[in-house]
């Protein structure tokens, strides 16, 4: 009863302040008196940086262009095979014969659809990103680890270094370091740096207190402490952020194309600003190819035991793996650790004598330290071959241009065909969105005057969240306000508006499905796995090719994007529910409707409502990247600010985004822990 005369007080409130609002005629939208932009000072601020502080940005962008530089030149130097042949004996070392091959196959295909040379460009530049990012990640995590103070300081830059959107990063970068490859690694390690640090800290810290005692007693140091005990048992955890770090990483290859990194990003680029879904495909798919390569190849390195790399034992685990063609591969690799076992032993037999004259002994430890290492050897000795051979006779330094998959082709005529074809089902559920969501949600936002807006959701978070939350949210609507930001976030809270709603009414019925039968589960655990894997961009050529370039298609890719969590927090909160609760409701004739809407979606609310709260933190992410297939709003102010140089007003939007994320996702979490609070005082009743 509380709660209901709280709603009717807060919806007469609102009504009075708009027909107060309406009857004096003033502007709903926010008053021109009220604005005072800050993007002047902060242009000045970063303007006067770069210039103040030229003696150390220009010798640090120097070194990173000419590493970026040199490592390019020499993997664009060393002939295909070799590359292929060093990832497959490295990841076999690493992971076995099925990633090997997944590895080397990944590489081969991107040579066969003609991006050898971009996905080259673009390892370099992760590689140079993700080895700077460790470097300054890992004695971060370890400071912190060792000191709580610093943790309390370094935790909220990280939240905000993860919570701002990723085109934030690329003015003020772009600023202090130009257009160019050097700003896109910059860019990229000041977004991919906080995982390897959480993590390293994290995993310092989860080291037993019994294993630190027991090595104290033993006199350890604090050096040998943490060398010898804390890195090495945290081990799997930092290799963890190490492999979150790639990723991310990897997620940036889009984006710092527009501040001028190559590779498979500005490839990405192109093609889709000349509208070539074929080419952007194409792209899109070496990027996710390379994504599981080292996603892959992390995932392997962390499970390597210390003290297991390089003592010959190569032998893994291929349960089920008994096909033809992979016991011949294993017949050949076989055979080449024989033929480098008998080349050690020749050599060690050879140098035994000489070893002799100077140190008994010595040539029996130089045959074990062979023999122990023959796969490395054999692995050297096989890629020096090639690499000899490559020089004398076969030539196969560029990937040859006749060996091709035609992708482009079929898919530009898929396009054409689906343009012509499906437009009966595309334009209908194009007009559907836009004439029944997106156009009536603006037109009322627009209509609705500014302070019956800001504290009707004031009303509500103070409601679900509290009068701490409800202050934020009227803080963070007064910021949006007066940097002149408020036309772009009411564009941009309709598209959100849409996005989320129907998501919700595609995930929650899915998530039900999934809950009510075991075999439509299986059939969506795959295809939520891949929507969750796939980077964001990735979508974006398959959503052109449907719907075209416009504001339309940001939503739709936006609900792409955006539905796996609810779904699976659907289903989970289901499946939850306990069968007691569900048998007795049957014992008291209820339906399978009737136990499925009052008894089992009841007490799966809380995951429900975490899984939209986390939907609607993955559509708040995609609002700049929509901004890529013509999303207009806070999105397109960003990329606005890219292509002018405009810092303050990059800064402007991507803080009212930063904004609007931070209140969605507190009201959202407070709404869920209080139905979670209330099913639990209903059980217990």
């Amino acid at each position: 009863m509380k709660g209901a005369r709280f709603w009717a007080m807060w919806a007469f409130a609102l009504a009075a302040v708009v027909v107060i609002h309406k009857l004096l005629g003033s502007q709903s939208a926010f008053p021109d008196v009220l604005v005072h932009p800050v993007r002047e000072p902060v242009d000045a601020f970063a303007y006067w940086l770069p210039e103040t502080f030229r003696f150390i940005l220009k010798p640090l962008s120097e070194g990173i262009r000419y590493c970026l530089e040199q490592t390019d030149l020499f993997f664009l130097w060393l002939p295909w095979p070799v590359i292929v042949l060093g990832v497959f004996f490295a990841t076999y070392w690493a992971g076995g014969l099925r990633l090997s091959l997944f590895c080397a196959g990944a590489l081969v295909f991107m040579g066969l659809i003609g991006l050898w040379d971009v996905s080259v460009v673009t390892v370099t530049m992760m590689t140079i990103s993700v080895l700077v990012t460790v470097l300054i990640g890992l004695p971060v995590g370890i400071l912190a680890a060792r000191n709580d103070r610093l943790e309390v300081v370094v935790r909220p830059v990280l939240d905000a270094m993860q919570t701002l959107p990723t085109f934030v990063y690329l003015v003020p970068v772009m600023l202090l370091f130009g257009i160019g490859a050097t700003s896109a690694v910059i860019a990229t390690i000041v977004y991919a740096v906080p995982p390897v640090i959480r993590l390293t800290n994290l995993g310092i810290r989860q080291v037993s207190h019994e294993a630190i005692e027991v090595a104290r007693s033993f006199g350890s140091t604090d050096r040998q402490l943490l060398f010898k005990v804390q890195l090495p048992m945290a081990r799997p955890t930092i290799m963890m952020g190490v492999n979150q770090t790639v990723m991310m990483a990897l997620a940036m290859v889009v984006f710092v194309a527009l501040i001028g990194g190559g590779g498979l990003g500005y490839e990405i680029w192109a093609a889709m600003r000349r509208l070539q879904i074929g080419r952007s495909l194409e792209g899109g798919l070496a990027v996710v190819l390379l994504a599981m390569v080292l996603d892959r190849i992390g995932y392997a390195l962390s499970r390597i035991e210390p003290g297991s790399a390089g003592s010959g034992d190569y032998r893994h685990s291929r349960s089920g793996f008994r096909a033809s063609a992979q016991q011949f591969v294993e017949n050949v690799l076989r055979a080449a650790r024989h033929l480098s076992h008998l080349l050690a032993k020749c050599i060690g037999a050879l140098l035994a004598p000489l070893a002799d004259m100077f140190n008994h002994g010595s040539g029996a430890r130089l045959r074990r330290f062979l023999l122990a290492h023959s796969f490395a050897l054999g692995s050297a000795s096989s890629l020096i071959l090639v690499l000899l051979l490559d020089g004398r006779l076969l030539e196969f330094s560029d990937f040859p241009r006749d060996w091709r998959l035609g992708i482009r082709r079929p898919v530009d005529d898929a396009v054409g065909w689906m343009n012509i074809n499906l437009a009966f089902i595309t334009t209908p559920l194009r007009n559907a969105i836009y004439i029944y969501g997106l156009g009536p949600v603006r037109e009322m936002l627009n209509w609705l005057p500014w302070p019956a807006l800001v504290f009707g959701i004031a009303g509500i978070a103070w409601r679900v969240a509290g009068w701490r939350i409800a202050l934020l949210t009227v803080g963070s609507f007064a910021f949006i306000g007066m940097v002149g930001m408020w036309g772009p976030t009411m564009i941009t809270i309709s598209q959100l508006i849409v996005a989320l709603t129907l998501s919700v009414c595609i995930a929650v019925p899915l998530g039900v499905l999934a809950s009510r039968s075991d075999r439509i589960d299986m059939m969506l655990r795959p295809v939520l796995d891949t929507m969750q894997t796939l980077p964001a961009f990735v979508y974006f050529p398959l959503v052109i090719m449907l719907f075209r370039i416009g504001e339309l298609s940001g939503i739709i890719a936006t609900v792409i994007y955006a539905i796996p969590p609810a779904v699976r927090l659907t289903n989970l909160g289901i499946r939850e529910v306990p069968a007691e609760a569900v048998e007795a409701a049957r014992s008291c004739g209820s339906t399978v409707r009737q136990v499925l809407f009052k008894v089992q979606i009841p007490m799966a609310l809380p995951s429900v409502m975490m899984g939209v709260n986390q939907t609607t933190m993955m559509a708040l992410a995609m609002v700049a990247y929509a901004a890529l297939i013509g999303a207009q709003g806070l999105g397109a102010e960003v990329l606005a600010s890219i292509g002018r140089f405009q810092v303050g007003r990059g800064f402007e939007a991507g803080m009212s985004i930063v904004l609007l994320a931070v209140i969605a996702d507190r009201i959202t979490q407070a709404w869920a822990k209080r139905q979670a609070r209330s099913m639990g005082l209903s059980l217990a009743h």
